[in-house]
């Protein structure tokens, strides 16, 4: 069975991290002995929206959906937030994802700094499947709390991200702020 491109993508995330070494508390420990930090390792997210949508906050960026629901993001020419934000652009009405779910999304990655995309269910053309444990904390944030069917955009710092486990031929470095648009497929 062929496995979706996206998990040499978000769930790279997942290998990256996994790299990092030992488990501390607050990591949970992923196969083979790595670690990974779990949702619930990171300190209260600061939403921009408080699950619902809203007007786009000035100087976040933007995001315009084809006919296909893919996105267009557009990155304002600030820098980006020091912390991690989280924008909810559609109000969903389906299940909770948890800390813990397998959760089922379409994403799109952008770097703040460049503009570019550098990874893309929507472009592949396939969701992604993976648990919210399994990818960067800041990807697992823009998820967990939100109901399915909502759509979210992410601005996630370095520290939230990769950090300096940035995957070999990544089109961003360590210190680059990565953008997300999640939209939650399916819970389960």
């Amino acid at each position: 069975m062929r496995r979706p491109l996206a998990l040499l993508a978000v769930p790279a995330l997942v290998l990256a991290l996994a790299a990092c070494g030992g488990t501390d508390a607050g990591e949970e420990s992923t196969a083979g002995g790595a670690s990974t930090p779990s949702a619930s390792a990171s300190t209260e997210v600061p939403l921009r929206a408080t699950g619902e949508p809203q007007d786009p906050t000035p100087g976040f960026p933007t995001v315009e959906l084809a006919d296909d629901g893919a996105p267009t993001v557009t990155v304002p020419d600030t820098e980006p937030p020091t912390d991690l934000q989280v924008e909810v652009l559609k109000k969903g009405d389906g299940d909770v994802v948890q800390d813990g779910d397998t959760v089922t999304v379409q994403y799109e990655g952008v770097v703040w700094q460049t503009g570019e995309t550098f990874d893309s269910s929507w472009q592949r053309g396939e969701p992604a499947t993976f648990g919210t444990s399994q990818v960067i904390t800041g990807f697992a944030d823009g998820m967990v709390g939100q109901t399915v069917g909502s759509q979210t955009i992410v601005s996630i710092p370095p520290a939230d991200g990769y950090g300096d486990n940035v995957p070999q031929g990544a089109a961003f470095t360590a210190t680059d702020t990565l953008i997300f648009v999640i939209d939650i497929l399916a819970v389960g």
